[in-house]
């Protein structure tokens, strides 16, 4: 099936989706990839076939018979009393919903993955409506040396040669009614909220947001497409030759490398002239300062972690379902 534009996309019931994805103008076109993009989903419609494709690192679609049996194929897991295969799918014949709040805060799978310098994960996502999110999403990585168990560290800036950590996951518009997606990233070269920050101690350093897009919007009760695309810094002087990418329903969203786009940060948050969120234009500035991606000073440091989760401190629950989750050594696309 074809997947749409930032605007939107139909899900085929050809392909095992019980809906469609729009975002809050409900716009109903369909669009392909930009014209002569190539994706590994253009040689295996509906995801048949996928996982075996030798650029494919780790495949995901939730088809074993129990949650025992998914989570056995993981290095680590939390919370599996509040997950749930559900028929509400994309593809195949179910989805994994984690349910998350009250007593149970912590629910996810974790997978330890071999070291690579590039990748490109692809994932299906959908958020139930009305829900405080705290970072619920896919997160994706490295640690050195690398580990079986996620350990983000909190408040803590990486210092180049231990961890990096890469995410999409809800952030609130303010003055909005609903939420919608940016990056929540943890590298050696993140600024902090603080205007004066104090090192290492634990509270100056989260994760820095970098697209600020009103209409990169999480379309709450509707299946959403998403990829993101990490190549490290080559070199561990700088972070040249590094890029970061996002792409939802087949539409890049954002692009950063070396060389564009100009912006200038707000303490914690790079803005850039696409950025059309209130953080950014309530404080205009010039564009003048590009992103420093150099996610390591350490080339033993690479991409070797894998995080889907589900975290909420609210007393009250929420549910988001993952399916058809890739990570890939080349572009993924959504579904066709």
């Amino acid at each position: 099936m074809r997947i749409g534009t930032l605007a939107a996309f139909a899900v085929s019931t050809a392909c095992g989706s019980s809906g469609s994805v729009t975002d809050g103008n409900g716009a109903g076109s369909a669009d392909a990839p930009a014209a002569g993009e190539h994706t590994l989903s253009d040689d295996h419609p509906g995801d048949i076939g996928l996982g075996a494709d030798p650029a494919v690192v780790w495949f995901e679609d939730f088809e074993e018979a129990s949650v025992a049996a998914v989570t056995a194929r993981y290095n680590d897991s939390a919370g599996a009393t509040r997950m749930q295969l559900v028929p509400d799918h994309v593809g195949g014949q179910a989805a994994l919903a984690l349910t998350a709040g009250g007593a149970v805060s912590a629910v996810h799978v974790y997978k330890q993955l071999p070291n690579h310098d590039e990748l490109y994960v692809r994932w299906y996502v959908k958020y139930q409506a009305g829900v405080l999110w705290h970072h619920s999403g896919v997160w994706f990585g490295g640690y050195n040396p690398s580990t079986m168990f996620p350990n983000p560290q909190a408040g803590l800036r990486p210092n180049g040669g231990d961890r990096f950590s890469i995410s999409v996951e809800p952030v609130y518009n303010v003055g909005a009614a609903s939420p919608r997606f940016d990056f929540y990233n943890y590298w050696m070269t993140m600024h902090s909220w603080m205007p004066a920050p104090i090192t290492d101690d634990g509270t100056a350093y989260y994760g820095n947001a970098l697209v600020h897009r009103d209409d990169f919007t999480i379309d709450e009760g509707q299946w959403v497409c998403l990829e993101v695309h990490a190549r490290l810094n080559p070199s561990p002087a700088s972070g040249a030759g590094a890029v970061l990418e996002v792409w939802k329903n087949d539409v890049q969203v954002a692009r950063f490398d070396d060389a564009a786009p100009l912006g200038y940060w707000i303490r914690d948050k790079f803005c850039t002239m696409a950025g059309s969120a209130s953080e950014c234009t309530s404080y205009p500035a010039p564009f003048d300062t590009k992103l420093d991606l150099q996610f390591r000073s350490n080339i033993a440091l690479a991409l070797d972690a894998f995080w889907p989760q589900n975290y909420i401190t609210d007393p009250t629950m929420g549910t988001l379902t993952f399916d058809q989750m890739v990570v890939a050594t080349a572009r993924v696309g959504c579904i066709r």
